[in-house]
């Protein structure tokens, strides 16, 4: 199990900041205690924490960067529990554990909804400060973050903006994941996708345009039934596949646009005792821990997510260095993992579509 800097903040009870002020040992203006340091070191070693032992032995009292200090926050997707969340989860453990080989602090971390609610902008003029963007956050709050802060980069995000992005391709990983259906001789292809108060609707998102454009080239129609919503969330992902199985004539296979919403999706097609893949094949996206152990293996896109977060800490400390003189933007690469989920699909109008 990856141990976190929230699992040792919730063990030490203090901030997450605090965690990294402490194991950093930071030459910074707002350390922590030694009482709480001692708190949170002992908290580390009770969990395992790996980072630990080894910052120790590199320096005793290493700072963050040898020539200017530098604050790093994080403004995060309005997903609940992200800390347990299988994908968002990942990426955040990439971004902590980099900065800490970086030598270097995780300041503050936010959500996107706390900031409008609390008026968070106004404070965040400061020369030597980046905020790495996790999720697909709307590009009008990034673009207004980005006026206020020097430096900014969105992980997971979609490229739109003059910032640094480090993501994947969405759209054309789900295209494929979906021609991988139709391959398979699927001609009825239903659609779990997901939007939020901060994210994009479901019918704008990438993973959608992916879903759309597979179907449209192969000529195959797009049931309005068979589009639903499920919020990137269990239980609504699952209400979403109880609404697809009600309709008059079910499909032969789903696409859900993360494995979260995968897993919602087996509870409901088991629940009206139809069988995965022999009735219906469920391709994902996301390729999270769980779904090689779950019955049948789930069929995903692979994202390197703790990559990501580990190439956006690297990226951004660059940007702040003045090693980079434009906005880039990092794909990484994805592939289809193709497990025990799907099933070739035959039937007589196979050969006259």
């Amino acid at each position: 199990m990856k141990i976190t800097l929230k699992d040792i903040a919730d063990h030490a009870n203090v901030s997450i900041s605090s965690v990294s002020r402490a194991l950093n040992n930071a030459n910074s203006t707002a350390l922590v205690s030694d009482q709480t340091r001692l708190r949170i070191i002992q908290a580390a070693k009770d969990l395992g924490y790996h980072k630990f032992n080894n910052s120790l032995q590199k320096n005793e009292n290493f700072s963050v960067n040898k020539k200017v200090p530098k604050r790093i926050g994080l403004a995060l997707y309005d997903v609940k529990d992200k800390y347990q969340d299988p994908y968002f989860s990942e990426i955040i453990y990439g971004i902590e554990s980099e900065l800490l080989d970086q030598e270097c602090i995780l300041d503050f971390t936010f959500e996107v909804q706390d900031i409008f609610n609390f008026n968070l902008f106004g404070d965040m003029n400061e020369i030597d400060l980046g905020v790495i963007c996790i999720g697909p956050l709307k590009h009008d709050f990034i673009n207004e973050l980005n006026k206020r802060v020097p430096f900014v980069i969105s992980v997971g995000g979609i490229p739109k903006l003059d910032i640094d992005y480090v993501t994947v391709d969405f759209r054309n990983a789900a295209m494929q994941a979906v021609q991988y259906l139709v391959d398979l001789g699927h001609r009825n292809i239903a659609y779990i996708g997901g939007s939020s108060q901060v994210g994009m609707p479901i019918d704008q998102e990438e993973r959608f345009y992916g879903f759309k454009e597979a179907m449209e080239l192969n000529h195959l129609d797009i049931v309005p039934e068979w589009v639903q919503d499920g919020c990137f969330d269990l239980t609504r992902s699952y209400e979403a596949m109880k609404q697809i199985l009600n309709t008059q004539s079910p499909p032969s296979a789903v696409f859900t646009a993360s494995d979260k919403m995968a897993f919602g999706a087996y509870k409901a097609i088991g629940e009206y005792g139809l069988s995965i893949p022999n009735d219906i094949s469920v391709v994902s996206f996301d390729n999270v821990e769980m779904s090689e152990f779950i019955n049948p293996p789930l069929t995903t896109v692979q994202v390197h997510k703790e990559e990501m977060g580990r190439i956006a800490v690297k990226l951004l400390l660059q940007r702040m260095e003045g090693g980079i003189p434009l906005p880039l933007i990092s794909y990484l690469p994805t592939k289809l993992m193709v497990r025990s989920s799907c099933r070739e699909k035959r039937s007589e109008n196979y050969m006259n579509v």
